[in-house]
């Protein structure tokens, strides 16, 4: 048989380790920046090509388009990037549906 001694708060062990504190505000401003950076990096990964065609497009589309057709087509005489790459994401995504053939097999 095993006997229990249970010792007071005093004689509890404590672990000390040299030099180790905690990081503070800057410790966490820079986590919070490592979140952001792996957050960027992996929207990059997911969305660059389709930010870089939005991009080119925005470039572009004055050399091609008249002001009048523009103004038809999105409301104003100048593009507007938000528009352009809303339209490149729903293309993309569209895209990537008919693509995968496992999602709508052939009967």
């Amino acid at each position: 048989m095993v006997d229990v001694e249970i010792l007071p708060p005093e004689h509890e062990p404590r672990v000390h380790v040299a030099g180790a504190r905690a990081p503070g505000w800057l410790g966490a401003g820079l986590a919070v920046m490592t979140v952001a950076a792996a957050f960027g990096v992996g929207f990059l990964a997911m969305f660059g090509r389709t930010l870089f065609a939005a991009l080119v497009v925005r470039l572009v589309w004055p050399w091609i388009f008249s002001s009048d057709f523009t103004a038809r087509v999105f409301g104003s005489e100048h593009i507007v990037f938000w528009k352009i790459l809303v339209v490149f994401l729903v293309v993309d995504l569209i895209a990537r549906v008919f693509i995968r053939r496992e999602l709508w097999p052939k009967k």
